[in-house]
């Protein structure tokens, strides 16, 4: 997946990060051991970013079930 090209600053605004990541994770071939770290970096944002809609793997992984997504 191509990362989006960071504005001048090296700062990069997602627009809509909380979805990006539901959906992101929620096509992870191996759902059980994906990372934030990992998705924040194949979305192309810092992996502090994530956390501002998370507080952890395991709460993103109570969402994705919530909404069934990654069954």
């Amino acid at each position: 997946m191509n990362k989006p090209p960071a504005p001048a600053g090296g700062r990069y605004h997602h627009g809509d990060l909380r979805r990006a990541l539901l959906e992101a994770a929620g096509k992870a071939a191996d759902i059980e051991h994906v990372s934030l770290r990992e998705l924040a970096s194949g979305l192309g944002v810092s992996a502090a970013a994530v956390y501002r809609h998370f507080v952890n793997r395991e709460a993103l992984l109570a969402e994705l079930a919530a909404i069934g997504i990654g069954q």
